[in-house]
């Protein structure tokens, strides 16, 4: 079963509060959301607490899924939220570059020609991703690994669609100097 087309009577399920298909939900996004959460805290037991405490939140607001919505991306949006309450619980800041918005007169190349990712070794892959600034890293995932639309990130990290397509198109060329 594919993740982004998750059977929406499993989700009704847990809307309508079925423990088994709630636990299921825990058990097919658990790994995803942690590894969501360990990159935006760096930290593995912050990364564990947060998770578990996104899907007590999951569950606590079940009734307000929206069937007709991706259900993923009201997951992640929780997961990340969770996150930004928690640092401000522990009074520091993410590390991420200046949100900064996209003028309507910018153009983003979504598909730079002069560099073509999908042939690098997945390892320095990999490794390039770990370098570049938590908030890079995290955009590129959601996009590239996760499959999100660029509509979903701006309503996951709730910032303007225009920001979205910035940040993914700053984030690449900031892996491409990695790379380099």
């Amino acid at each position: 079963m594919d993740s982004l087309d998750l059977d929406k009577s499993i989700i009704v399920a847990v809307k309508n509060g079925e423990l088994k298909a709630f636990d299921f939900i825990v058990s097919f996004y658990q790994t995803a959301i942690y590894s969501h959460l360990r990159r935006l805290v760096n930290n593995h037991d912050d990364a564990l607490d947060l998770t578990q405490d996104t899907f007590i939140k999951v569950y606590k607001n079940r009734s307000t899924i929206d069937l007709d919505k991706n259900f993923k991306s009201w997951l992640y949006k929780i997961a990340t939220n969770t996150a930004y309450d928690w640092f401000k619980k522990q009074k520091i800041r993410p590390k991420q570059e200046e949100i900064t918005e996209a003028t309507e007169f910018e153009t983003i190349d979504s598909n730079p020609s002069y560099y073509n990712v999908e042939q690098l070794n997945i390892l320095d892959l990999t490794e390039a991703l770990k370098a570049l600034k938590s908030d890079s890293e995290n955009i590129l995932r959601l996009y590239y690994q996760q499959g999100f639309t660029y509509a979903e990130i701006s309503e996951i990290l709730e910032i303007p669609i225009n920001t979205v397509k910035t940040k993914i198109s700053r984030a690449k060329v900031e892996l491409i100097k990695k790379i380099n």
